[in-house]
């Protein structure tokens, strides 16, 4: 069972990027990669809502591993955005994003246990956590892969892609 989560978001990785390459080439760059991340944070967040209100160890498993399919599901689609954002400094903007990604994720474990401890429940601080990756999901929606970061990137790109 413990295994479940890690193999529900290989799934979602595989999905992921599959699905963003299907939506990019129907909906455009723009609303392909807004979709698929947000609605599959917005998703996440709801099963983690579920997950903390969740009774037995099998169900709590099972949404867990919803939970992390769903959340990989927008993976391929955020690392995605880089390259599209970036262009040629695609390799600093993911490296920014990933930074970042770990950052949040080691202060977030480290505040989880101190709010369990401060509170005596798991609940409180997974309603946080839902909270955010909720937030996430409104801010996910308003990025814009079809705008570089910089002009000059796109030349960079552009120029790089024809020599």
């Amino acid at each position: 069972m413990s295994a479940l989560p890690f193999l529900a978001g290989t799934a979602g990785n595989l999905a992921g990027g599959y699905l963003s390459d299907r939506l990019v080439k129907r909906l455009g760059l723009k609303n392909g990669r807004r979709i698929l991340g947000s609605v599959s944070l917005a998703v996440s967040a709801i099963l983690l809502v579920a997950m903390s209100q969740a009774q037995g160890k099998f169900a709590i498993a099972i949404l867990a591993a919803l939970g992390f399919g769903v959340a990989d599901l927008m993976l391929p689609s955020a690392w995605a955005v880089c390259l599209d954002v970036g262009g040629a400094y695609a390799g600093a903007v993911s490296g920014f994003m990933n930074t970042a990604g770990q950052l949040g994720g080691f202060v977030c474990s480290v505040l989880y246990g101190y709010v369990v401890q401060a509170t005596g429940s798991y609940n409180f601080p997974l309603a946080i956590v839902a909270s955010m990756v909720l937030i996430s999901a409104i801010l996910f929606g308003r990025i814009d892969a079809s705008q570089p970061l910089l002009e000059e990137a796109t030349v960079l790109s552009t120029e790089a892609r024809l020599a």
